[in-house]
C-alpha cells in the first residue's frame, strides 16, 4: 500500500512539472496597427497623436488616419492605446499584447468639440483611399460586375483639399481588357473632404484594368499611380472545355497504385478563363479517381487517376468531367486512358511477298523479320518504352527498327465512344520491321555470319528480352515480368494481379 502511494505522488509531481514548464513565456515584438475616425462622419483623422502607454510611445496618424507601433515585451500584457487631436475629444482602449504578433487594434472613434472650417492649400496629389473590390466577374457571369474607387486629394501638407480648392478628377484606364468595359462617371469633382468616386463596370473579357485618376492644376498635371483590378471570367460553355490525361498510356494493369494526372482547362463563352473556384467533377469507368477540382485564377484544375480495381478487361477506361454552363446545363467532356499491362513479343520471318513464315523465327543472313510488340491485352505499350534490335555475329547488322521510342497511344475516336478498335496500332506502333544484312561499313575479313538476334524491350511495362541463333529451338527469354510462356511463336507474360 505504501509502494503505490510513493507512485501516485510521483505522477503528480512528474504532471506538475510538466505543467509548469509548459506555461513559461518567452518575451518578443508586438506590433500594433489601428486607425483614429471622426465619430460624426467616419472620415480619418490626419495628424492625430497615438500614445501607448506604459511604454510612453507616441506616434502621428497619417493620410488615411492610420498608426503603427512596434515595441518588444517579455511577456504577455496589457497596454494602453490612446488618441488626441486638437478640436477633438481623446479616447483610450486597452490592448492585450502577445509576443511575436500583430494586432490590429479597434478604431478609435473622436468627437469633434470645436466647429472650426477646415482649410488646404492647392491640390498637389491624387492617392487611392478605397476600393470596394479586387476582383469582379465578366458581363452575365453571376458575379459582382461592379467596383468602387475612392480617391483622395491632397494639398502638399497632406490636408484633404477643401471646397475652395476643388478640382475636377478625370478617370481613365491604364491597360484593359478590351471586352467593353467602362468608367463611370468619366470625370467628377472632388468635396469638401478631397474625395471623388468612380465605379469600374466590366464588359464580356476576363484579365487586369489599371483606373488612373488625374487632375490640372494651375497648369501642371496631377496623377494617381494605376489602380490594379482583376476582371475574372464567366460561367462554363461547352466549347470551351478542355480535358486530357498526362498520358492516354500508362502501365495500369502492371501494378495497383500508379497515379496518371487528368487536367481541365474551363472557359467562358467568349473563352476567357471562368471564375476562380469552378467546381468540376470527373468519374471513371475503371480504377478510382479524385472526385472533383475547384479551378484555378487560370481556369485549369487536376486530379489524379489511380490504377485499381476494377481494371478493365481491354485495357480502356473511359474518364468524364462535368461542371454547368450559365443557363443550368451540364457541360460534359470524356476522354479514353489505356491500362497497359506487361510487354509480349510476337516475332516472324517474312516471305518475299512479306508473309509471316509459321514457327519461331531463326537468325538468318539476308532475312526480313516482323516484330509485334504489345502489351497482354494487344494495347500499345506507356510511352517511353525502347525497342532495340541488334544482330549479332561476324560482319552483319540489323536494319530497320532497330532503336525505337514510343510515344503516347493514338485514338481514332477519342471520347466517351472510344473502344479497343479504336486505339492506333500499326507500323511504328505495335509494329516493328528489320532485317539482317552484311554489315559493309566493317574493314575486317572473313564471311558475314549471324550468330543471334537479340530484341529488348524497355521501359514502364516492364523488360523482356528474346533471343533467338541460328537453329530451330534456339530461341530465349528473359523477362523480369513473371510466368513466361511461349504459344506457337508468341509470347506471353502473366503478371498476378490480386
Amino acid at each position: 500500500m505504501r509502494r503505490i502511494f510513493f507512485l501516485l505522488v510521483a505522477g503528480v509531481l512528474f504532471w506538475a512539472g510538466c505543467d509548469q514548464a509548459t506555461t513559461e513565456e518567452t518575451g518578443g515584438i508586438v506590433t500594433l496597427t489601428g486607425q483614429v475616425l471622426d465619430a460624426e462622419t467616419n472620415d480619418p483623422i490626419v495628424g492625430a497623436l497615438v500614445q501607448l502607454q506604459p511604454q510612453g510611445l507616441i506616434t502621428e496618424t497619417d493620410s488615411v488616419g492610420r498608426y503603427r507601433f512596434e515595441v518588444t515585451i517579455d511577456s504577455t500584457m496589457e497596454l494602453t492605446v490612446s488618441a488626441t487631436k486638437t478640436g477633438y475629444s481623446s479616447a483610450s482602449l486597452p490592448v492585450l499584447a502577445v509576443p511575436d504578433r500583430t494586432i490590429e487594434v479597434p478604431v478609435l472613434r473622436l468627437t469633434r468639440t470645436a466647429t472650426e472650417e477646415p482649410v488646404s492649400g492647392e491640390a498637389a496629389n491624387i492617392l487611392l483611399l478605397s476600393q470596394s473590390d479586387q476582383a469582379i466577374g465578366v458581363r452575365e457571369s453571376g458575379s459582382k460586375e461592379t467596383a468602387e474607387l475612392v480617391f483622395q486629394v491632397s494639398d502638399s501638407m497632406g490636408r484633404p483639399v477643401v471646397l475652395d480648392h476643388a478640382v475636377r478628377v478625370r478617370f481613365r484606364f491604364g491597360v484593359q481588357p478590351g471586352g467593353g468595359e467602362y468608367l463611370f462617371p468619366e470625370e467628377a469633382q472632388t468635396d469638401n473632404s478631397g474625395r471623388v468616386r468612380v465605379h469600374v463596370a466590366s464588359g464580356t473579357k476576363a484579365g487586369v484594368v489599371q483606373v488612373v485618376a488625374e487632375a490640372d492644376v494651375n497648369g501642371r498635371t496631377i496623377r494617381s499611380q494605376p489602380v490594379s483590378l482583376a476582371i475574372h471570367g464567366g460561367l462554363p460553355d461547352q466549347n470551351f472545355f478542355t480535358l486530357a490525361p498526362a498520358q492516354y498510356n500508362f502501365p495500369g494493369w502492371v501494378a495497383y497504385g500508379l497515379e496518371n494526372t487528368i487536367s481541365v482547362i474551363v472557359g467562358d463563352q467568349y473563352g476567357n478563363p471562368v471564375r476562380p473556384g469552378t467546381a468540376v467533377y470527373f468519374t471513371t469507368t475503371h480504377g478510382v479517381i479524385t472526385g472533383s477540382v475547384l479551378t484555378g485564377a487560370n481556369g485549369q484544375g487536376s486530379v489524379t487517376l489511380y490504377s485499381a480495381n476494377p481494371l478493365p478487361p481491354d485495357g480502356i477506361a473511359i474518364i468524364t468531367a462535368t461542371t454547368a454552363d450559365r443557363n443550368q446545363q451540364p457541360v460534359t467532356r470524356s476522354i479514353p486512358v489505356v491500362f497497359s499491362g506487361p510487354p509480349n513479343i510476337d516475332p516472324c520471318m517474312l516471305d518475299n511477298q512479306n508473309n509471316c513464315l509459321p514457327g519461331i523465327p531463326v537468325a538468318r543472313l539476308n532475312q526480313s523479320y516482323l516484330l509485334k510488340i504489345t502489351d497482354h491485352l494487344g494495347n500499345p505499350l506507356a510511352p517511353g518504352t525502347r525497342i532495340s534490335v541488334e544482330a549479332q555475329g561476324t560482319k552483319v547488322k540489323a536494319v530497320g527498327h532497330t532503336d525505337v521510342e514510343l510515344g503516347d497511344t493514338g485514338f481514332q475516336v477519342l471520347g466517351a465512344e472510344t473502344t479497343y478498335d479504336d486505339v492506333l496500332r500499326g507500323p511504328g506502333i505495335t509494329e516493328f520491321f528489320f532485317r539482317v544484312v552484311e554489315d559493309q561499313t566493317l574493314d575486317e575479313g572473313g564471311t558475314p555470319t549471324v550468330e543471334a538476334v537479340v530484341i529488348k524491350v524497355d521501359g514502364p511495362n516492364g523488360k523482356l528480352t528474346w533471343t533467338f541463333g541460328p537453329e530451330a529451338g534456339s530461341a530465349k527469354v528473359l523477362s523480369e515480368a513473371g510466368e513466361i510462356q511461349i504459344e506457337g511463336n508468341r509470347l506471353k507474360v502473366f503478371i498476378p494481379l490480386n
